[in-house]
């Protein structure tokens, strides 16, 4: 037999209100939880893997604003480190592959350059009498490419290179 909780002096519709104002209370921590769960989990761009979609139709890596000279082909790697060896003065040359091919970009007007879909490690050339700075996704100093140099670099941090320092 089933026993009927006494009411305690209150009414049915205190009890309905009761239960509503729960269940609102309820629903309204269950929203709060799958937000913060969601913004929790969103990465943020330090830890983002930057994408290769292409904007706009333009193949991946590309640069922000156009570097003064890129070529695009499907090159070999020795090909693309011999274009970068023979980088002219006064310019800072590198390539980035992907998947079978190869841009490679030379760069001599000061300025900073946002980088799309550099990733892995490649050679670069600075044959500039200034250093390249790198930079991250919060424009945040990564390093020097100091001036004259010829060596490899990883560019999975890099955001962005400032031409000017």
């Amino acid at each position: 037999m089933l026993r009927k909780s006494p009411s305690r002096g209150r009414s049915s519709t205190q009890h309905r209100s009761r239960l509503t104002a729960l269940a609102a209370a309820l629903a309204a921590l269950m929203l709060l939880t799958t937000t913060l769960t969601a913004s929790a989990t969103e990465p943020t761009p330090d830890t983002t893997t930057r994408s290769t979609a292409t904007p706009a139709g333009i193949l991946d890596p590309w640069v922000s604003p156009n570097p003064e000279n890129s070529a695009f082909g499907k090159w070999t790697q020795q090909q693309a480190t011999d274009w970068v060896n023979n980088c002219p003065a006064a310019r800072f040359c590198t390539w980035i592959r992907k998947g079978e091919y190869y841009t490679m970009f030379q760069f001599y007007k000061c300025g900073t350059y946002s980088l799309s879909g550099w990733l892995g490690t490649t050679n670069f050339y600075n044959h500039q009498n200034v250093q390249v700075e790198t930079l991250g996704s919060r424009h945040e100093h990564i390093g020097y490419i100091l001036t004259n140099w010829k060596f490899i670099t990883n560019w999975d941090k890099v955001w962005y290179i400032n031409l000017c320092t």
